[in-house]
């Protein structure tokens, strides 16, 4: 019996450390203006290393230190790195992390072009595809400098999603296209609380003490933990049961005797 408590509590235990380490979540505030979203974890500031800049004010989920420079992270549904000197950990999760459903069109030959990288220098090899005049379904995500495509015009470009048959990842160029504005891009006002970089992990260990925050891993614990209680009752009511039979027998034998 006491073997069997032992792997209750073990079990209760094992189920409070995934609730505690599985579920922590991380996410920093990008604190300045034109901070890069990287495709890898070292300082090289070109097209080929870079997804776009991350709005100000917004957040990222941090995944793991990646080294003493840069986090891991997620925004949105890209995975990328950021410096660590550029954002700033918070306590919990935001309400609105990401800038979302931001979206334009494109209205001259110039921004119908979607590429993989701001520039058209590649050529053909850097084309994605072709948007059709006056297109909307197109979603923002961040900018870019690249090529400026007309003389003393910009050189920003968008990158974007283009939704038709299937979602297209890219860029096009952003002098042509219409109802959307950079300078109207709200900023995320939302109040939190900021603190230390996180452990990621690193130091979680079974601890008794956690308490249980998450309804489904107590619902698990209490599913587990019944039966094995109507288990060990059984059992001492069995003995209880076979202890009774013997004194009645031994009582029988000093009867007839």
């Amino acid at each position: 019996m006491i073997l069997l408590l032992l792997l209750i509590f073990s079990l209760q235990n094992s189920l409070l450390y995934v609730s505690a380490s599985t579920f922590d979540t991380y996410y920093a505030r990008i604190m300045y203006d034109n901070v890069y979203l990287y495709k890898s974890p070292i300082d090289v500031d070109e097209y080929s290393n870079i997804y776009f800049s991350l709005p100000r004010t917004y957040f990222v989920e941090l995944l793991e230190n990646s080294n003493s420079e840069f986090y891991k992270v997620n925004y949105l549904n890209f995975s990328g790195y950021v410096k660590k000197e550029y954002v700033q950990t918070i306590v919990g999760k935001p309400n609105t992390p990401y800038l979302e459903n931001q979206s334009f069109r494109v209205y001259s030959e110039q921004s119908r072009d979607m590429r993989s990288e701001p520039s058209t220098i590649s050529g053909s090899s850097s084309q994605i595809i072709y948007i059709p005049l006056f297109s909307r379904n197109l979603t923002f995500y961040g900018t870019i400098e690249g090529e400026r495509l007309v003389d003393g015009r910009t050189n920003i470009w968008y990158y974007c999603k283009y939704s038709a048959d299937k979602d297209y990842y890219g860029y096009v160029y952003s002098d042509f296209c219409d109802e959307f504005k950079l300078s109207e891009i709200p900023l995320n006002n939302e109040q939190v609380s900021y603190t230390s970089e996180p452990s990621f992990g690193e130091n979680n260990e079974i601890n008794t003490s956690i308490p249980i925050e998450n309804k489904t891993t107590a619902i698990v614990i209490a599913i587990l933990t019944v039966p094995a209680l109507i288990f060990v009752f059984m059992i001492l009511k069995g003995g209880h049961l076979i202890s009774k039979k013997e004194n009645q027998k031994q009582n029988k034998e000093i009867k007839d005797y």
